[in-house]
């Protein structure tokens, strides 16, 4: 199927919709990637564009793990194996 024909699908499914939570999901998905354009590297894999506040959260994570505020995934499981015995 061509890009072309596929646009062409696209555009009469969304003719046929009535639902307006649904057409605004659609919209935005439209606009991120609109506004993400041509963001791909020279390998075309595309590049996430964070926002300030994923930003933020990935460094406050960065700044737990570096602190040592982490656990495990082998002692969590160990722990929730424990926890799921004594009930």
């Amino acid at each position: 199927m061509s890009t072309m024909e596929l646009k062409e699908i696209l555009k009469s499914k969304i003719d046929n919709i009535d639902d307006e939570a649904f057409l605004s999901a659609i919209n935005t998905i439209l606009d991120n990637q609109s506004k993400s354009g041509t963001n791909y590297n020279h390998d075309l894999k595309k590049i996430i564009i964070l926002s300030e506040q994923q930003k933020k959260e990935i460094q406050n994570a960065q700044k737990e793990y570096l602190e040592g505020n982490f656990i495990e995934n082998d002692v969590l499981n160990e722990e929730m194996e424990r926890w799921l015995q004594e009930e």
